[in-house]
This record gives structure tokens, C-alpha cells and sequence, in this order.
């Protein structure tokens, strides 16, 4: 597995022979739209933030959203070729819901090679101090995320016929680094004017039958699991009460479910919320990454 990390002790070497004039990367946080607008039950395919429709099976509940906060940053590139790299060191406390599918710039690389930079990476660390607030995020919800150390603070609802709300407070350090854009690796910086990078997270992983780490095509959404974890019947599942449900209780065979593959072994519903969570960092839309536990 490459590492984008080791590429960035490596400096000042002149640009090869097949990079062009100056350019700029302008970087952009985006959220798909199952996160602003929510997963519904009728209409199978729904648009993902590069505008492309994917199927994923009917879903047997709705889905919303009422808060979707993310710990992002630490953006970073190289170009192989030349030795260059370059880092948006920054990290940023981010309502997803708020960002929206047209998204926010988080900084820019200026006055870089145009050319094909082909490694592109960015991380979801845990909240800390110094952050920097996108999108309408409170100063007590984004200290929240700080004093106890998440990288992802979700709400919402399913729409079973009992409605069960769901509070999700999650620490997942992930490095998602070679990022790829259309089969090719990396960014392709155009000369002379800006090129954008969209660091894409998606909100249906969470409702996967499989833990999926690339081509997300064949797979199908549920989320009667959650409904299944309300084992009190108050129509209220938080973190805590997923680590009590084991994941044979939820999680059957016999509903298509397989949950191997995953950067985390899966024990329990936590631990399916996790897994699935550690892969929704894409790039410009629907571009693979690869994630590494950090």
C-alpha cells in the first residue's frame, strides 16, 4: 500500500520534463446529498455529489439527518515524478448538512506545476484545538467535538413505523490517501487557471449490507439493523447502546449482509458503524481512496 506520508520528506527537486507552466489547486469540502437532503424509500438510485446516479436497492426505511459534524483536513499532494509535495496543514470542524453539495473552500496550493499530481490525500483525524469552523457549526458543538475527542458527531432519524432517532459520536483517525479521479491517479493541474479537488464524503455507508472499500455498485442500503438496536423501545439508539448490540443480532447473513473486508473487525453495531464510517471519504464525488486506520 502506498503511503502518501512517506512522499512528503521529500523536497526540492526541479520538476520533471513533462510539467507545464504554474497553476493552482483550489481544495473544496462537498457533501453528497444523502447527507443535506436524506435517503428516502421510493427511488432506488439517487444523485451522489459529482451529480452521477448510483442504484443501491430500495431502502426498507428512510433516512434523515438532523446534524452531520466531521473532523477533516490535513490535505495533502505529490507529484511522484518530481519529488514536489505540498500540505494544507489545517484541520477544520465542519456540519455537513450546512457545507452542502456545492461545498466550501478549505485553501489552495498556489503557483504549483500544472501537470498530473498523482497523489492526493486528506485525513478525518479526531477534533482538536485549533480547528478551524466550517459551515454553521456552534462554538459549544465544535468545542464538544474537542473535549471528547470525535471525528464524527451524527443525528438523525429512521423512519420505521416507529420512528427511532439515533445520536452517533465516533473517534476515527483515517488517512485516506491515493485518491484517484477517473481512473487516473491524483489531480491533474491545469495551466494558467484554477483546478478544484473536492473532498467528497458520502452519508449511505452507514446503511451498506457489505463493507465496502471501492466499487460501491452492487451494494444495498437497510437500516432496520438500527430499528433492531432499540432494544428498550425508546426510540432512541446512541453509540453506547450500539457497543451492546452484538452483530449476529442485527447484522443476518440471511439479509445479504457480509462484514468482512473492512478496516475494522466487526463485533458488535459500533463496530459496523465505524467500519462503514472509514470508508465514505472519496474524491471529487465518486473517486476512490484508500483508507488507513490511524
Amino acid at each position: 500500500m502506498r503511503k502518501l506520508a512517506l512522499l512528503l520528506t521529500v523536497f526540492g527537486v526541479s520538476c520533471g520534463d513533462d510539467d507545464g507552466g504554474p497553476g493552482s489547486l483550489r481544495v473544496d469540502l462537498v457533501a453528497e446529498e444523502t447527507i443535506t437532503d436524506g435517503i428516502p424509500v421510493e427511488g432506488e438510485a439517487h444523485d451522489h455529489a459529482d451529480g452521477e446516479g448510483h442504484e443501491h436497492g430500495t431502502l426498507d426505511y428512510a433516512v434523515s439527518y438532523s446534524k452531520y459534524l466531521v473532523s477533516v483536513g490535513q490535505v495533502q499532494v505529490a507529484n511522484t515524478r518530481s519529488g514536489d509535495s505540498r500540505e494544507l496543514p489545517g484541520t477544520y470542524v465542519a456540519d455537513l448538512r450546512t457545507v452542502g453539495t456545492t461545498g466550501v473552500t478549505l485553501g489552495s496550493f498556489d503557483d504549483i506545476a500544472s501537470g498530473q499530481w498523482d497523489q492526493f490525500g486528506y485525513r478525518t483525524p479526531i477534533a482538536s484545538a485549533g480547528f478551524t469552523k466550517v459551515g454553521a457549526v456552534s462554538d459549544a458543538d465544535a468545542q464538544a467535538m474537542v473535549d471528547q475527542q470525535l471525528t464524527y458527531w451524527i443525528e438523525g432519524e429512521v423512519a420505521a413505523a416507529k420512528p427511532v432517532k439515533f445520536v452517533i459520536k465516533v473517534p476515527l483517525p483515517v488517512q485516506f490517501a491515493s485518491c484517484e479521479n477517473d481512473g487516473e491517479p491524483g489531480v491533474a493541474v491545469t495551466e494558467g487557471r484554477p483546478t478544484t479537488a473536492q473532498l467528497t464524503l458520502h452519508g449511505d455507508h452507514m446503511w451498506f449490507t457489505t463493507l465496502v472499500r471501492g466499487d460501491e455498485s452492487t451494494v444495498v442500503l437497510r437500516a432496520g439493523w438500527l430499528v433492531k438496536a432499540d432494544k428498550d423501545g425508546d426510540g432512541l439508539v446512541t453509540s453506547d447502546d450500539l457497543k451492546t448490540v452484538k452483530a449476529e443480532e442485527v447484522f443476518p447473513t440471511s439479509e445479504g449482509y457480509n462484514l468482512s473486508g473492512g478496516l475494522f473487525p466487526v463485533t458488535n453495531a459500533y463496530d459496523f458503524v465505524r467500519a462503514q464510517l472509514a470508508s465514505q471519504g472519496h474524491l471529487n464525488g465518486e473517486g476512490e481512496c484508500v483508507a488507513t486506520a490511524l
